[in-house]
Protein backbone atom coordinates (compact mmCIF):
# COMPACT_ATOMS: atom_id res chain seq x y z
CA UNK A 1 0.00 0.00 0.00
CA UNK A 2 2.82 2.47 0.95
CA UNK A 3 4.94 1.84 -2.48
CA UNK A 4 1.99 2.23 -4.32
CA UNK A 5 1.37 5.58 -2.92
CA UNK A 6 4.24 6.93 -3.11
CA UNK A 7 4.67 5.76 -7.13
CA UNK A 8 1.79 7.88 -7.53
CA UNK A 9 3.25 10.57 -5.56
CA UNK A 10 6.48 10.23 -7.38
CA UNK A 11 4.10 10.51 -10.73
CA UNK A 12 2.54 13.78 -9.63
CA UNK A 13 5.87 15.37 -8.64
CA UNK A 14 7.65 14.55 -12.24
CA UNK A 15 4.08 15.35 -14.20
CA UNK A 16 4.41 18.85 -11.70
CA UNK A 17 8.17 19.61 -12.59
CA UNK A 18 7.18 19.49 -16.66
CA UNK A 19 9.51 15.90 -17.51
CA UNK A 20 8.14 14.76 -20.43
CA UNK A 21 8.77 12.45 -22.76
CA UNK A 22 9.47 13.77 -26.48
CA UNK A 23 8.75 12.32 -29.69
CA UNK A 24 12.00 10.86 -31.65
CA UNK A 25 11.10 11.44 -35.17
CA UNK A 26 11.77 14.12 -38.16
CA UNK A 27 9.61 17.27 -37.85
CA UNK A 28 5.95 17.30 -39.25
CA UNK A 29 7.18 18.64 -42.44
CA UNK A 30 10.72 18.46 -44.71
CA UNK A 31 13.91 20.10 -43.54
CA UNK A 32 15.11 21.04 -46.62
CA UNK A 33 13.19 24.53 -48.08
CA UNK A 34 15.67 24.49 -51.03
CA UNK A 35 18.91 23.19 -52.21
CA UNK A 36 22.28 23.94 -52.54
CA UNK A 37 23.42 24.48 -56.10
CA UNK A 38 26.80 24.35 -55.66
CA UNK A 39 29.11 21.41 -55.07
CA UNK A 40 31.08 20.23 -52.08
CA UNK A 41 34.23 18.74 -52.12
CA UNK A 42 34.36 15.56 -50.70
CA UNK A 43 37.59 15.88 -48.02
CA UNK A 44 35.34 18.73 -46.56
CA UNK A 45 32.10 16.32 -45.51
CA UNK A 46 31.71 15.70 -41.75
CA UNK A 47 28.53 13.43 -42.65
CA UNK A 48 26.12 12.99 -45.47
CA UNK A 49 22.23 11.78 -44.57
CA UNK A 50 19.59 10.70 -47.14
CA UNK A 51 16.13 10.96 -45.92
CA UNK A 52 13.05 9.00 -47.71
CA UNK A 53 9.84 10.31 -48.72
CA UNK A 54 7.86 10.14 -45.91
CA UNK A 55 3.83 10.84 -44.90
CA UNK A 56 5.08 14.25 -43.66
CA UNK A 57 7.49 15.19 -46.71
CA UNK A 58 6.64 13.83 -49.70
CA UNK A 59 10.47 14.09 -51.44
CA UNK A 60 13.40 12.71 -50.93
CA UNK A 61 16.03 14.85 -48.74
CA UNK A 62 19.98 14.83 -48.56
CA UNK A 63 21.49 17.28 -45.88
CA UNK A 64 25.37 17.45 -45.84
CA UNK A 65 27.21 18.60 -42.79
CA UNK A 66 30.24 20.09 -43.25
CA UNK A 67 33.57 19.34 -41.26
CA UNK A 68 32.88 23.27 -40.27
CA UNK A 69 29.61 22.24 -38.72
CA UNK A 70 27.00 23.89 -41.01
CA UNK A 71 24.56 21.58 -42.65
CA UNK A 72 23.30 22.30 -46.31
CA UNK A 73 20.77 20.57 -48.27
CA UNK A 74 21.74 19.12 -51.72
CA UNK A 75 19.64 18.06 -54.85
CA UNK A 76 19.29 14.81 -54.96
CA UNK A 77 18.56 14.38 -58.46
CA UNK A 78 21.86 15.59 -59.49
CA UNK A 79 24.68 13.68 -61.19
CA UNK A 80 27.37 15.26 -59.11
CA UNK A 81 25.39 14.75 -55.68
CA UNK A 82 24.77 11.01 -56.67
CA UNK A 83 28.54 9.99 -57.59
CA UNK A 84 29.11 12.31 -53.69
CA UNK A 85 26.85 9.62 -51.97
CA UNK A 86 28.46 6.94 -54.42
CA UNK A 87 31.40 7.65 -52.85
CA UNK A 88 30.25 8.51 -48.96
CA UNK A 89 28.47 5.12 -49.16
CA UNK A 90 31.72 3.25 -50.69
CA UNK A 91 34.10 5.13 -47.71
CA UNK A 92 31.49 3.98 -45.15
CA UNK A 93 31.74 0.36 -46.47
CA UNK A 94 35.04 -0.02 -46.37
CA UNK A 95 35.52 1.27 -42.59
CA UNK A 96 32.31 -1.38 -41.51
CA UNK A 97 34.78 -3.81 -43.24
CA UNK A 98 38.18 -2.66 -41.65
CA UNK A 99 35.94 -2.89 -38.18
CA UNK A 100 35.20 -6.37 -39.14
CA UNK A 101 38.47 -7.52 -39.79
CA UNK A 102 40.00 -5.86 -36.60
CA UNK A 103 37.49 -8.01 -34.37
CA UNK A 104 38.38 -10.56 -36.24
CA UNK A 105 42.48 -10.29 -36.01
CA UNK A 106 41.43 -9.81 -32.29
CA UNK A 107 39.16 -12.82 -32.01
CA UNK A 108 42.23 -15.16 -33.33
CA UNK A 109 44.95 -13.44 -31.14
CA UNK A 110 42.56 -14.20 -28.32
CA UNK A 111 41.86 -18.39 -29.20
CA UNK A 112 45.50 -18.61 -29.93
CA UNK A 113 46.49 -16.73 -26.23
CA UNK A 114 44.15 -19.54 -24.53
CA UNK A 115 45.26 -22.65 -23.31
CA UNK A 116 43.37 -25.44 -22.47
CA UNK A 117 43.25 -25.49 -18.35
CA UNK A 118 44.39 -28.10 -16.69
CA UNK A 119 45.42 -31.53 -17.24
CA UNK A 120 43.61 -33.32 -20.07
CA UNK A 121 42.66 -36.98 -19.12
CA UNK A 122 44.37 -40.12 -21.42
CA UNK A 123 41.56 -42.22 -23.10
CA UNK A 124 42.86 -45.79 -23.39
Amino acid sequence: MKSTVLFLLGIFLLDQCGVQGTLVIRNQRCSCIGTSQGTIPYRSLRDLKQFAPSPHCNKTEIIATLKSGTQTCLNPDSANVKKLMREWEKQISQKKKQKRGRKQQKNKKNRKAKKPKGPRAKTP
